[in-house]
């Protein structure tokens, strides 16, 4: 069953506990936190719920559950151990359409519970499902450690500054994008260590410089190879920024999680025989939503530099003097490698990378080949593995050891990863899928000694969930 996370108002709400034990005191005490519009009904107490209530002036009924309770109530939340009790409160909760919760028992109830870091007004929830409460609570300590104890300050700072940002800056953009400033900035840091005046301060004078024009960039943002893990500090940073986003097919999903639920992303992505957009239709739509007053990113799979459109699209940036990034990402070569075990280089076996990609001008080119064949350094061809038999027939041709290795290496990083390693010699053609990357040198052989990941077999493929 799926849970919609969300943050739900308890004004004018009034919400009964049905149970007096240790588990019904856990979720008093965090219901307290948010109201005290709340009732405990049991027929027997533990002492130390019957101390919290009387403490905090809580309502309680002394008496077995009975559905006439529930009608006086919003929000039912049912804490006994008695498994067909509970299931009966659910059935007369939800028959009088009542919102319900069953402890422990997420198949019959409206919501759950998950686990909760709170600093004041700022709360982050947790949850698994109702699955593992225990990986929730390692998650929250995880969190808890990270974020700074007087993070309210930080809340209370803005709740007390928000509305004279908004009447200096009237456009969202300008607003987000000055908030974003000083939340990842030294005025942020003054306030976190307490001091409010010279926070106070300095925020004046950052508004006071601050215009109310739209702001326009490009940032060219390599995505890296697949894992969303390998993507980097400075593209999540800039990511957040962007209100249009132009990714390519093979930009994996939690990538696109760090741009802004409302900024608009479009796939522009190609791939063999079929492109979405033209190259000169994604270069028109930098320029249009540049001309908007937008900040652009195209992300693209990779590294931005390697294989891309990179000069062309940084062009239109040109044309209409607006500043412009590239930020590098993780390349599939650099992926494949070391998902692999394979080292580009090695002294006295590789001393140099080639990075290739077959052009048709290159099939039947003699010197080309002739030059690949005698050069000792590692072969990297993109964009060529459905050509990956006819790459290593040609390099035997020209006189290129048949003993010498060969990988193509399917989604690099991914979890649908595939390897396949042979001699030149006794390479076979199949259908590769799509990325597929091909390395060919005497460092190929490494992989089978130091390799690390376990071959794995799925029938999901990258381009079926990422295409």
């Amino acid at each position: 069953m799926s849970f919609l996370p969300i943050f739900f108002g308890l004004e004018q709400k009034f919400i009964l506990i049905i149970g007096g034990g240790k588990i019904a005191l856990a979720k008093l005490e965090t219901i307290f936190e948010y109201t005290d519009r709340v009732t405990v009904i049991s027929d027997n107490f533990d002492q130390e719920l019957l101390n919290f209530t009387k403490e905090n002036n809580i309502a309680i009924i002394q008496d077995k559950y009975n559905e006439k309770y529930l009608s006086d109530f919003d929000i039912i939340i049912a804490t006994t151990n008695d498994f067909t009790l509970n299931q009966q409160i659910s059935k007369d909760a939800k028959k009088i359409k009542k919102i319900v919760n069953i402890v422990d028992n997420a198949a019959i109830s409206d919501f759950i519970f998950g686990s909760i870091v709170q600093r004041n007004d700022l709360n982050i929830a947790i949850g698994s499902g109702g699955l593992s409460p225990v990986l929730t609570r390692i998650i929250k300590q995880k969190i808890e450690k990270i974020l700074p104890e007087n993070l309210s300050d930080l809340n209370d700072f803005i709740r007390k500054n928000r509305q004279t940002v908004k009447n200096k800056l009237k456009n969202i953009q300008s607003r987000r994008l000055f908030w974003q400033e000083f939340l990842e900035g030294n005025i942020a840091e003054e306030v976190l260590i307490g001091n409010f005046k010279n926070a106070q301060n300095l925020f004046d004078q950052k508004l006071f410089k601050k215009n109310n024009s739209l702001e326009s960039a490009l940032y060219l943002i390599g995505a890296g190879a697949g894992d969303p893990d390998l993507l980097t500090l400075k593209a999540v940073k800039l990511l957040s920024k962007a209100d249009i986003v132009l990714y390519d097919r093979l930009v994996a999903d939690p990538i696109l999680d760090y741009a802004r639920k409302d900024a608009l992303k479009i796939n522009v992505g190609k791939r063999k025989d079929f492109h979405k957009y033209s190259q000169a239709e994604i270069n028109q739509l930098i320029e249009k939503y540049l001309k908007e007053g937008n900040i652009v990113v195209r992300l693209k799979g990779g590294d931005p530099a390697i294989f891309a459109h990179m000069f062309e699209e940084i062009d239109v940036a040109k044309k209409l003097d607006i500043s412009y990034q590239i930020i590098p990402g993780i390349s599939a070569i650099s992926a494949a490698a070391a998902y692999n075990s394979i080292p580009l280089t090695a002294r006295d076996i590789a001393q140099g990378l080639r990075i290739l990609t077959l052009y048709k001008k290159d099939l039947e080119n003699e010197q080309y080949w002739q030059d690949l064949a005698k050069s000792s350094d590692t072969l990297a061809f993109y964009m060529s593995s459905s050509n990956a038999k006819y790459i290593a027939d040609q390099l035997i041709k020209y006189g290129k050891n048949p003993k010498i290795k060969i990988a193509v290496i399917e989604q690099a990083s991914t979890k649908y990863q595939q390897s396949y390693i042979s001699n030149l010699e006794d390479f076979e053609q199949r259908e590769f899928i799509s990325p597929s990357l091909i390395i060919i040198g005497d460092v190929v052989k490494f992989s089978e000694e130091y390799g690390y990941l376990e071959k794995r077999e799925s029938e999901n493929y990258f381009r079926e969930i990422y295409g």
